[in-house]
């Protein structure tokens, strides 16, 4: 018999009349450890994939986990598709796999298959048809065979969010010979809908749910100052719980909310770096050409002794397991290729040890929870859940299929949606939020940003506290001042960029030109936006090389992404950068975007104006103020006119329109005096935005009536100004111009002024 029992609160488990040869399955370890907190110590409480192992082993059969499965299937589609897209292979990969969660039956899945590509369409036929051919199980296939078996004892399914439509044939089978019973939340009922999983088992249930009016109480917290209100509330209790409103917390949101005597255990990749590191080696191996798996293998020797050498012991680990699967991918290939160095990634990144990070107290007065710990929370301390907008919103995105995708699969199996998902969240922060003492640590303006907040607190009589924290920032001390050695200080000459800099603050300036410090490491794993912004420049520019401006003139894609490559491997080659694949590929396409953003601007900009000549790092030359440096782009047009072209990666680099006519922002004005002062008349001038170049702060002489004598004759004198003001400067206080000067400052930490927040 399979039944289904609703239940009101996950106290109400405790007192379910479950028989003491009864199974109960669940989801995960968390699930399984938070249900032996909650439920008498004789029952056996194990997880699904336990229960599918112990099933298997004792029949002699064992599944092929994903990384084997994804080793075997590369082999053969590698094959069968020689010349196709790598990133093809790991599409159609994902999309089987997930099929198979629907129906192990081929042919229901045909009016699914109508909806996607021919490629990705015979890639599954392929994977699937190997699949069946070589025998092998996968996590689907073995819950087919589970269902087939002789249970005798009961099962009881508890905490589980979904269950697909293999899963369901299986208890439905099951059910035939053995009692089961799956565990579901009766105020979450309600608002399923008939494509969810639990209508699959019971399409209508009238749920005896009444509303009882529930009260929480909301502490509200300005932005980032969480953690003087936090500390506000700890100093009054030590022994108060923390929770999170986070499916994925990190190491860095941990530690901001962490305090004396605080225990939290963090899952950390403690091998990520180095395997990082590894992938991008072998690449560069296979690069120009594939490798002999032999050879391959004998090289990858070599690197284990040295690793031994050197006691690198995460490094040896992880070459352990690059030889675990090149024995099997041997197999079926003799060569290495990047598309298998691909796998191999891909691979590594599934079977490298786990790894958790935990606080070490003997006697931790409190605890800092996950989101799914919440429900089986047995602790009589009380909680405070922290809601905040950095933390992302609660309610996921929607289904990655199309309707038609959806309206072929909803005939076959239950599916899976982020809208239950949140159901169940809702239903627990609910349940946690109305116990006594518990508290909402909420943002301030946050339910009106983030719906999926509005939407939990509704249904809540809500009581607003205030614990009056103080603010206020105690013991200001200028640690930096003993540092700056106090000028004036000889200028040579002068850039528009330092002068820039010294108007937003002659701290920062300080550090960034007479001490030069630069936190930068020489070895890193991404390029600095600085850096991004250098590379963007020079493929406009070698973009533009050697060609001449004609009306015929037009964008070739082709040859700017073969450009765009090469320059980012060129600055990598000189460069100590270690860039993984994902990151390189999201580098290489934003180069891409950016650039030709700004190329096709000028393109057709020289087509309007029937250009001459474009330019680019055309240097200021020589003039009065000993100004060196150089303009980014200058279009030559009829009659000794020019356009100024100053590229910037973002409109935060821009500044907005009252800042350039301001002159607080002085750069491109440097630039226009000195062409002007050259006897140039200006026909355009302003900001190229590469990242959203409908966004770009452009002028022309129609259009903008400021640039004349009178304004470039007021922009000398505050020129002059400034640099007389520089070359006198003593103290070099902290004194930014405004709050988001001091992002990306290398003292910001340390700067009375480094923690403005706009």
């Amino acid at each position: 018999m399979l039944d289904v029992i609703f239940y009101q609160t996950t106290e109400d488990l405790a007192g379910s009349a479950i028989s003491g040869d009864s199974l109960i399955i669940c989801p995960s370890p968390i699930v399984a450890d938070g249900l032996r907190r909650l439920l008498p110590e004789n029952y056996e409480i194990i997880t699904i994939s336990k229960w599918v192992s112990d099933h298997l082993k004792a029949k002699n059969l064992k599944k092929s986990n994903k990384a084997e499965l994804i080793l075997r299937f590369s082999s053969v589609w590698k094959h069968y598709f020689p010349n196709e897209e790598h990133h093809l292979f790991f599409k159609s990969f994902e999309l089987f796999t997930d099929l198979r969660s629907f129906t192990l039956n081929l042919e229901m899945l045909s009016e699914f298959l109508k909806e996607i590509d021919e490629v990705t369409t015979k890639s599954i036929l392929l994977f699937w048809t190997f699949l069946q051919n070589e025998n092998l199980i996968d996590e689907h296939l073995s819950y087919q065979i589970l269902g087939n078996s002789e249970e005798a004892r009961p099962i009881w399914f508890m905490g589980f969010k979904h269950l697909s439509g293999i899963q369901i044939d299986m208890l439905r089978s099951i059910s035939e010979r053995s009692d089961v019973r799956i565990f579901f939340p009766r105020d979450v009922y309600p608002e399923t809908l008939n494509t969810d999983w639990i209508r699959w088992l019971v399409p209508e249930n009238k749920t005896d749910c009444h509303p009882v009016e529930k009260k929480i109480k909301i502490l509200p917290f300005p932005k980032n100052k969480l953690n003087i209100v936090l500390d506000s509330l700890r100093k009054s209790n030590p022994q108060m719980d923390v929770s999170l409103a986070c499916s994925n917390v990190t190491l860095n949101q941990r530690q901001e909310v962490s305090g004396k005597n605080v225990f939290f255990k963090s899952q950390e990749d403690l091998f990520s770096i180095q395997r990082d590191a590894l992938i991008e080696e072998l690449i560069e191996e296979v690069q120009s050409e594939p490798m002999e798996i032999n050879a391959f293998v004998l090289k990858n020797e070599e690197r284990k002794i040295a690793a031994l050498k050197d006691e690198n012991f995460i490094r040896y680990k992880i070459l352990l397991l690059l030889n675990d699967s090149l024995v099997t991918y041997g197999e079926f290939q003799t060569s290495i290729d990047l598309f298998t160095i691909k796998v191999l990634k891909m691979i590594l990144d599934l079977n490298s040890p786990r790894v958790a990070l935990a606080t070490l107290d003997l006697k931790p007065l409190s605890r800092l929870l996950e989101l799914n710990e919440l429900p089986y929370n047995e602790s009589v301390s009380p909680l405070v859940i922290v809601a905040s907008s950095s933390y992302g919103p609660l309610k996921p995105g929607e289904s990655k299929y199309s309707e038609k995708m959806i309206e072929a699969l909803r005939a076959i199996a239950p599916i899976k949606r982020s809208g239950l998902d949140f159901l169940y969240l809702k239903s627990e922060l609910g349940q946690t939020l109305a116990k006594k003492g518990n508290i909402l640590l909420m943002e301030e303006g946050l339910e009106l940003i983030d719906l999926s907040w509005r939407e939990i607190l509704k249904d809540f009589k809500l009581e607003i506290i205030n614990t009056k924290p103080d603010y206020r920032l105690k013991n200001k001390k200028d640690h930096l001042a003993a540092i700056v050695k106090s000028g004036p200080y000889e200028l040579k000459h002068v850039s528009a960029s330092r002068l820039q800099l010294f108007i937003d603050c002659p701290r920062k300036y300080y550090f960034s030109y007479v001490e030069k410090i630069d936190h930068r490491p020489a070895e890193r794993l991404k390029i600095a936006a600085d850096e991004m912004g250098v590379i963007e420049h020079k493929i406009i520019e070698q973009y533009f090389r050697c060609r001449k401006i004609a009306p015929t003139l037009s964008f070739e894609p082709d040859v700017h992404e073969v450009l765009c490559r090469q320059v980012l491997d060129g600055f990598i080659a000189t460069n100590k950068v270690i860039l993984n694949d994902k990151i390189k590929i999201s580098t290489f396409y934003e180069l891409v975007h950016y650039t030709r953003n700004g190329i096709e601007y000028l393109i057709e900009y020289c087509k309007q104006h029937s250009a001459n000549k474009i330019e680019f790092e055309q240097p200021l030359g020589t003039n009065q103020w000993n100004i060196a440096g150089s303009s980014d782009c200058l279009v030559y047009l009829e009659e000794n006119k020019v356009a100024l072209f100053d590229f910037k990666r973002s409109g935060a680099a821009i500044g907005s329109k009252r800042e350039t006519l301001s002159f607080d922002k002085i750069q491109i004005w440097v630039y226009l005096l000195m062409l002007v002062q050259k006897g140039y008349s200006i026909h355009s001038w302003g900001y190229l935005n590469l990242s959203e170049i409908e966004a770009s702060m452009v002028y022309n002489e129609a259009e903008s009536p400021v640039l004349n004598d009178i304004t470039m004759l007021d922009f000398q004198k505050l020129l002059e100004k400034i640099i007389n003001a520089l070359k006198s400067e003593v103290h070099f206080s902290p004194k930014p111009r405004t709050p988001k000067v001091c992002n990306f400052c290398e003292m910001e930490l340390f700067c009375l002024k480094g923690s403005c927040s706009p």
